[in-house]
C-alpha cells in the first residue's frame, strides 16, 4: 500500500513538472513570438520598409541573423569551456582557443560583408544603412523595455 502512495506521488510529480516545464517552453515561445513582431515592425518603421521590399527583405534578413546567432552560439559555447578550464590548459590550447575566438569574429565580418551585399541588392544604400542602425536602435530599445519593466515589481 505504501509503495502505491509512492508511486501515485511520484506520478503526480512527474505530470506536474512535465506541465510546468510544458508552460514555460510555451511562455518563452510567446515572448520569443513577441519580440520578434515588435522587431519586424520596428525595423519596417526606422527603415521605411515598403511591403514590396519588405517581402524581399526580411528573408534575406532573417538568414543573416539565423548564421550570425549559430557563430555566436558556437562563440559562445568556446569562451564558456575557456572561462570554466583555463587554469587546467597549456599554452598551445590557450592559443588555439585565443585563435578560435579570432576566427569566430571574422566570420562574423565576412558574414556582414556578405549580407551588406545582398541587402544592396534589395534596398536601396539610405535604407541598406538604417537597417544597421535599426539594430542598434531594436537593442537599446528592448534594453529599455526590460529597464522599466524591473521598476513596475
Amino acid at each position: 500500500m505504501k509503495f502505491i502512495k509512492i508511486t501515485v506521488v511520484l506520478i503526480s510529480l512527474f505530470v506536474f513538472a512535465s506541465g510546468a516545464n510544458a508552460q514555460e517552453t510555451q511562455n518563452k515561445s510567446d515572448k520569443e513570438q513577441l519580440i520578434k513582431a515588435q522587431k519586424i515592425a520596428f525595423f519596417t518603421e526606422k527603415i521605411g520598409l515598403t511591403p514590396a521590399e519588405a517581402e524581399k527583405f526580411w528573408p534575406v534578413y532573417n538568414d543573416y541573423w539565423a548564421t550570425k546567432n549559430k557563430i555566436i552560439a558556437e562563440r559562445k559555447d568556446k569562451m564558456t569551456y575557456f572561462s570554466q578550464n583555463s587554469d587546467k590548459m597549456s599554452q598551445a590550447e590557450m592559443i588555439k582557443y585565443a585563435n578560435q575566438y579570432i576566427d569566430y569574429e571574422t566570420q562574423l565580418a565576412e558574414l556582414l560583408n556578405e549580407y551588406h551585399s545582398k541587402f544592396k541588392m534589395i534596398l536601396p544604400i539610405e535604407k541598406v544603412m538604417k537597417i544597421y542602425l535599426a539594430d542598434y536602435e531594436f537593442k537599446t530599445y528592448l534594453l529599455q523595455k526590460i529597464k522599466d519593466s524591473g521598476k513596475d515589481e
